[in-house]
């Protein structure tokens, strides 16, 4: 049978009071954190059926399937119910681990029950004999990426399971900031849960709680970066460097943002709507407004230079040059405010 994600706690709760849990769950798919909540809302419908033992087995080479069968096979010493939880190095089941769960799907025990993770499956290896055995025996979650254009709705269901109401603003302000990264965005949400009351939420709610926390972050140095609103950055900065912020998490920020601009500036240049190049370059309604204006006062040369300079950041961060990556900061807000106009890294028309 197939379960879908969201129907895990609903199926085990009604299976157990039916008695008919399957011996087998097989939970596939690429992305860490969903996976790992998917195994998480088995493991505690199963607790909540009785199954208060759990055993780990991480499959790598030299593994032998042996021991999983005979763990199955063994009597709890307290008579307890166990989960067994089988974890796949690779996204392929060798012959050993095939015949190894056939044989205990042959007589498997209402005691025991199995949670296999797994790489994402392929059309070829679902359609094998030995598959679909096994999946007539088992239930098959498959977990599937969230794609950048599902985050925000992704981030407001989250949101909206710990008491927080956001609003298209809010949910696009984080879907920005974490950039797919799901991890990151889990992560950023339970921040907020702590920070804010339940209730509404918007982006100033968020923006006064980040700055109820810290200050000032690399996301509003971006943004007052890119306005060309050099006083307010150089604080941000100062900030930031005297609060112990590593300098990669903000040259990740400025970076994409600058990557950004020079791409929609180049295709403007080109004869591309603005309109499609913000959409092409994934910018968020909420801040148009930020990188309107920085388009509006340079060229994609000026943002090309900004990028040059963030290359030597990142140089010297990894300790390739000998420089300081806050004068390095400093530099590309200056650059983006026109303070710094003598580039010295100045580009020519012929460079692509």
């Amino acid at each position: 049978m197939k379960l879908r994600s969201n129907q895990i706690l609903q199926h085990i709760k009604k299976a157990a009071q039916s008695n008919s849990l399957m011996p087998l769950y097989i939970v596939s798919g690429e992305d860490t954190l969903l996976m790992q909540e998917a195994c998480d809302q088995l493991r505690s419908g199963a607790r909540a059926a009785g199954f208060s033992e759990r055993e780990l087995h991480n499959v790598e080479a030299g593994y032998s399937w042996n021991q999983l069968l005979e763990s199955t096979n063994s009597m709890s010493l307290f008579g307890d119910r166990k989960i067994f939880e089988i974890r796949l190095s690779k996204p392929k089941l060798d012959e050993a681990g095939k015949k190894a769960l056939a044989s205990y799907l042959e007589h498997p025990s209402e005691d025991n029950l199995i949670i296999l993770t797994i790489g994402k499956l392929d059309r070829k290896t679902q359609s094998t004999k030995w598959f679909q055995a096994l999946e007539a025996k088992s239930a098959l979650i498959q977990i599937w990426p969230i794609e950048n254009h599902q985050l925000p709705q992704w981030i407001q269901q989250r949101m909206t399971s710990k008491g927080l109401h956001p609003d298209q603003e809010a949910t696009q302000l984080l879907a920005e900031r974490v950039e797919g990264n799901l991890l990151a965005a889990a992560q950023e949400v339970d921040k907020l849960a702590l920070l804010i009351d339940p209730g509404p939420v918007n982006v100033n709610t968020i923006r006064s709680a980040v700055a109820d926390q810290a200050r000032y972050t690399q996301y509003e140095l971006a943004d007052y970066a890119i306005q060309g609103n050099e006083t307010q950055a150089l604080r941000i900065l100062s900030f930031l460097q005297n609060s112990g912020v590593e300098p990669i998490a903000i040259l990740w920020v400025l970076s994409k943002d600058l990557r950004a601009l020079e791409g929609i500036s180049a295709a403007i240049s080109n004869g591309q709507a603005a309109a499609k190049a913000f959409r092409d370059f994934r910018v968020w309604d909420n801040r148009k407004q930020f990188f309107q204006k920085a388009l509006n006062q340079h060229n994609y040369k000026v943002f090309r230079s900004a990028l040059i300079e963030a290359g030597h950041i990142d140089h010297s961060v990894k300790g390739l040059i000998k420089a300081d990556p806050w004068i390095g900061f400093s530099n590309i807000i200056l650059m983006l405010s026109g303070t710094l106009k003598n580039n010295p890294f100045p580009i020519t028309e012929g460079t692509s």
